[in-house]
């Protein structure tokens, strides 16, 4: 079993989100549990489809409810 990836501000990482679906993300910001940066690919999903993001929009993540692969630069 492999161990949980804490992420990093400047990596990009494949974003599994119990409730925002699978994206990729460059991270600006790590602020306790939240986790805030840029989608680089995917659709961040939503309840509310006007809370839905795309690509270059920014999104925050609570890290709980995610993991995260590191994307190789």
């Amino acid at each position: 079993m492999s161990t949980p990836i804490k992420p990093a501000i400047g990596g990009t990482y494949a974003v599994n989100h119990s409730r925002k679906g699978k994206f990729t993300m460059h991270v600006d910001s790590v602020d306790g549990e939240w986790i805030s940066g840029i989608i680089t690919s995917g659709t961040a999903s939503a309840m509310m489809s006007y809370n839905e993001r795309e690509t270059g929009e920014p999104i925050t993540v609570r890290e709980c409810l995610a993991t995260f692969t590191l994307i190789p630069a």
